[in-house]
């Protein structure tokens, strides 16, 4: 076990515990969180053995993109959250037809809010792979590689979503405005904004180390995620790394995500700064907390 320095236990239906193992800098985790690695029970990988170094300077979705859904729909509940959101949608004070959904991913709360709904969706991301998938799977609707502190896009909608907590892409305080202001200029006069925050600072945990699993029996595919979890300045960092099994295929590969800790109070003054009134659900979509916000110019 020499040369060890980090495990994470992956929980599933095998006989026996299953253990992803893999080299980062902290020597201590093992004795810190007193990990037992019986030796039947371990698989290792070496990242920087699986993947081409080109692969490994890339940051958020871009290797991860044809993955997503397969992963995200076994442990992320699309279908109440959209509900929720429908729900809310459904109680403003003036009905949207029309939506933008900033930082859209795959476009799986838009397919549902347009299937299900009736809603006119759009949608735009950073990472055109994930842009691509979500226009397969809303072809009715526009879907644009953007950013979303810069985007310039040739009409207004009646509403704005920015779903899983991805305003923390925004980074810092003037890319947390520029995204505001960014969203703020795409909305009708009296539109609505719909925000989940990420954590605040008070609440980040930077000492996180954790693991997930899924499996699609379609495709036979299986993925492993472990996380770790660091801070510079007022950003979280995440460092995820993957491994994929699929029946003619193994791929590992690490991403690493940047999101800035904005607190509520920076958050409703750059929506006040952009012209928008505020209510703040402590509780908005399932048990996350949303940002309800009026464009009043």
């Amino acid at each position: 076990m020499k040369g060890v320095i980090r495990a994470s236990l992956w929980e599933s239906k095998r006989e026996k515990p299953f253990y992803l193992v893999y080299t980062v800098k902290n020597r201590f985790w093992l004795e810190k969180n007193r990990v037992s690695l019986p030796c039947k029970s371990i698989r290792v990988f070496s990242i920087a053995q699986a993947v081409p170094p080109w692969m490994l300077s890339q940051q958020m979705f871009t290797p991860f993109a044809n993955w997503y859904d397969l992963h995200y729909r076994s442990i992320k509940d699309y279908k109440t959250e959209t509900e929720r959101i429908a729900y809310i949608l459904e109680k403003l004070e003036t009905q949207p037809r029309s939506i933008l959904d900033v930082a859209c991913g795959t476009g799986e709360h838009a397919r549902i809010l347009s299937e299900t709904y009736g809603y006119q969706v759009d949608g735009i991301d950073l990472e055109p792979g994930l842009i691509e998938i979500a226009q397969k799977k809303n072809p009715q609707g526009e879907f644009t590689a953007a950013d979303m502190r810069s985007f310039s896009l040739p009409k207004q909608y009646d509403a704005l979503t920015c779903l899983f907590s991805s305003i923390g892409y925004a980074e810092t305080a003037d890319g947390l405005q520029a995204s505001i202001d960014c969203m703020a200029r795409h909305l009708k006069p009296g539109g609505w904004l719909i925000l989940e925050p990420w954590v605040e600072p008070d609440e980040w945990k930077p000492e996180l180390v954790d693991a997930s699993e899924s499996f699609d029996p379609e495709s036979q595919t299986r993925i492993l995620q472990a996380r770790q979890a660091s801070t510079e300045g007022t950003v979280s960092v995440i460092t995820i790394d993957y491994h994929i099994e699929a029946p003619n295929r193994n791929l590992s590969f690490t991403e690493t995500h940047r999101l800035g800790l904005f607190t509520r109070k920076e958050i409703e003054a750059a929506l006040s700064n952009a012209h928008f009134e505020t209510r703040f659900l402590p509780k908005g979509v399932l048990t996350n907390p949303v940002y309800i916000a009026c464009y009043t110019p």
